[in-house]
């Protein structure tokens, strides 16, 4: 006990005299960019220390910082200066549970775990290579940073931050109404009634009518003009499909023929696959009747995006956190769960559709996502 309490003071000496001013004035940045109202990172490595002992001010002064030269490599650059090295590189004693709290490389083996549950899957095989690996990388750095920084509060350091991301990737369902209601965002959503929960996760939710607003990829790949130009300024990253999703963004954001601006909706609902794709936004409910739907602004006549009208359904449910990525897998899973369920199963035909619910930048331990297929009740479909 006596030198293992040595060594931890000779670790936390050490680390002390490394930990020098993080922040300074950077007269000119890369390509010209430069700073307005905040400092810059001197040392991003340093710096990224100390927000993963629990320094929030320092989340939100890199956050600050880097949104000033959000799309630049300057950006692209910092964030790689406090990426950290990859598993293989660390010692075996980093791993010790006690040592974060006195050795960098102990924080920095914390902050590589914590990266890799979060940095979402590939898109396509295509998007597996190295240098898309570590874009995927440096996004979901910036996104742990922004959201340490707006929930100052709730951040005890890394350790107790990957301890929770682990908590979460475990349980692969949500299964908690409480949790889910966390994990909504405040916007208008489509309403529905539980009919039945079960203990295997599926909730079977009783829909009301709504409607949507929708591109397939079919249609978009043929279009040019307003989608093309509503995409390049508005994509999101996080859900696959980030073309169709800048055009939709476009039409509910004033791109139409009536330059009405919407209230956004929750949540994006995605179908279908390869060019028969279709992904949706709910429209607010000002136009969720038919007759209001008429009134609805009428997308511009280059644009491929559709309205239309979703009827009430019987949908079964499963609900789970971090990315869309996993919809595949978890579409299976409600497909195997239905065919032991006692009282629904799925229409014929009836395809499964995914529902994201969250902004891009919230993190994948506090998403909310779902994949859904149409249901009927078993006596009814054995009496068809």
């Amino acid at each position: 006990m006596i030198h293992h309490g040595i060594v931890l003071l000779m670790l936390s000496a050490l680390t002390r005299t490394q930990i020098t001013s993080s922040f300074a004035v950077s007269p000119t940045l890369h390509h010209g960019h430069r700073l307005r109202s905040v400092c810059f990172l001197q040392n991003p490595s340093l710096m990224i220390d100390d927000v993963l002992r629990g320094n929030t001010t320092a989340a939100s002064s890199i956050v600050n910082s880097l949104n000033e030269v959000r799309g630049t490599e300057t950006m692209e650059q910092y964030l790689n200066d406090m990426m950290p090295p990859e598993l293989d590189n660390f010692p075996i004693w980093a791993r010790l549970p006690l040592l974060s709290g006195y050795s960098r490389r102990a924080r920095q083996l914390r902050l590589r775990k914590l990266l890799d549950l979060s940095t979402p899957a590939p898109d396509s095989p295509s998007e597996d290579d190295a240098a898309s690996k570590k874009r995927r990388g440096r996004r979901a750095l910036f996104v742990l940073l922004r959201n340490i920084s707006e929930n100052p509060d709730n951040y005890r350091g890394v350790r107790a931050l990957l301890s929770e991301v682990k908590r979460d990737a475990a349980n692969v369902v949500i299964m908690s109404p409480n949790e889910l209601s966390k994990r909504t965002p405040d916007l208008e959503t489509p309403k529905y009634e539980v009919v039945k929960s079960s203990l295997n996760g599926i909730e079977v939710r009783k829909y009301e009518q709504f409607s949507v607003c929708s591109v397939t990829m079919k249609d978009l790949n043929s279009k040019s003009g307003s989608d093309k130009e509503s995409a390049s300024k508005l994509s999101n990253p996080q859900l696959s499909g980030a073309t169709s999703f800048g055009a939709l963004a476009g039409y509910l954001f004033g791109k139409n023929q009536d330059e009405i601006a919407m209230k956004m909706t929750t949540p994006v609902l995605t179908e279908g696959v390869g060019d028969e794709k279709k992904m949706s936004f709910v429209l607010p409910s000002d136009y969720w009747k038919n007759e209001d739907l008429l009134e609805a602004p009428k997308p511009l006549s280059d644009s491929a995006v559709k309205i239309s009208s979703v009827e009430g359904s019987t949908r079964a449910v499963i609900a789970f956190g971090g990315y869309g990525g996993k919809s595949e897998d978890m579409k299976n899973k409600l497909k195997a769960l239905l065919d032991k369920e006692e009282d629904w199963r799925a229409e014929d035909d009836a395809s499964v559709i995914l529902a994201q619910y969250n902004d891009p930048f919230t993190p994948p331990w506090k998403r909310r996502n779902e994949v859904s297929i149409a249901v009927v009740p078993r006596e009814k479909a054995q009496a068809e």
